[in-house]
């Protein structure tokens, strides 16, 4: 009889000890800059592997699922599980010690030129993005070979503050 309740209390206890773990896994973090301008970032490791800020441009910088190039096209597609958006960009050199972000798109993929840019079609896209994130648990990044996932997104406030780009800080 006590084996049997010290296994049903051991049980528990080795399960949680052998699953992977969502807290140790990182966090998702919304800052300002000295301008005020937001970025919503997730670290691992203490490695910032996703960050989506604005100021003059909406900037999207990932890790890159799988082998990364140093330079040239790149795409990603960017899923919650029902819906997915593709994002075309470019490979980036890692800048940091504390970065490990490979993959950069600006501005949804409009140019700078883009009389489009942060007009309706531009914020159609901008809150189709957001939406799919803000329902996200996980967020899923993918490129043709390989993905990895993020933990749904608990930065307060972070949709309100992005849905703010659009020009901003723009002279």
């Amino acid at each position: 009889m006590k084996a049997a309740v010290l296994a049903f209390a051991v049980a528990p206890a080795l399960a949680l000890l052998t699953a992977p773990s969502l807290a140790t896994a990182g966090s998702w973090k919304l800052e300002f800059d000295n301008r005020d301008l937001p970025s919503l970032s997730y670290r691992d490791q203490g490695k910032v592997t996703f960050v989506l800020g604005c100021g003059r441009a909406l900037g999207l910088h990932a890790r890159y699922p799988g082998e990364a190039g140093r330079a040239g096209k790149a795409t990603i597609t960017i899923g919650n599980g029902r819906k997915s958006i593709e994002l075309a960009g470019e490979f980036e050199e890692i800048s940091a010690d504390d970065d490990a972000t490979n993959f950069v798109q600006w501005d949804l993929g409009y140019s700078r030129q883009d009389p489009e840019l942060f007009g309706k079609r531009w914020k159609r896209a901008q809150a189709r993005l957001l939406g799919l994130m803000e329902r996200a648990s996980p967020l899923t990044i993918s490129s043709r070979t390989t993905s990895y996932q993020l933990p749904k997104i608990d930065a307060a406030g972070w949709r309100a503050a992005i849905e703010r780009c659009g020009g901003l800080g723009a002279v």
